[in-house]
């Protein structure tokens, strides 16, 4: 049930941003209805849907790309993926030892720490029409160098 529930607080940021970036009520209803399902059948598509509705919402919205809703945005979906697929394998009723969560949160801060490394590096890099081969190329280098490092902690 823990993980259900961290499940439905994750995503409250979610719908409360899409909303305030939202004209309309709509987001706010598809990301509780998408919640519901994640929540009631975690192993189910609903946490990718979840997620591939809030990336592409906020992809398509008006802003800058590094706006503090992305920002927020990024550790709360990767938390509904996290506890929704803790989810998918612990039963309803198991009580969860603090110590069972230990490397599952230090593999989610990992993947932070690289995520806003390489947001940190992107946010320098020039935007517009003429952006160059070699900036798209270093971004990769620096992911995958990144990466890499990473799977040595």
């Amino acid at each position: 049930m823990l993980m259900r529930l961290a499940i439905v607080l994750a995503a409250v940021p979610v719908a409360v941003i899409l909303h305030l970036e939202s004209s309309s009520i709509a987001p706010l209803l598809i990301v509780t209805a998408l919640t519901v399902l994640t929540v009631l059948m975690p192993g189910s598509a609903g946490a990718a849907l979840l997620i591939g509705y809030a990336a592409l919402a906020m992809a398509f919205a008006d802003g800058h790309p590094l706006r503090l809703g992305v920002l927020i945005m990024i550790p709360a979906l990767h938390l509904i993926h996290v506890t929704s697929a803790l989810a998918a394998v612990v039963p309803v009723k198991t009580k969860i030892e603090p110590a069972a969560l230990k490397a599952p949160a230090r593999r989610f801060a990992i993947v932070q720490v690289i995520t806003f490394v390489v947001t940190a590096f992107a946010a320098f890099v020039p935007s517009g029409a003429g952006i160059g081969l070699m900036e798209v190329l270093g971004l990769g280098a620096l992911t995958v160098v990144i990466g890499v490092v990473a799977l040595r902690i």
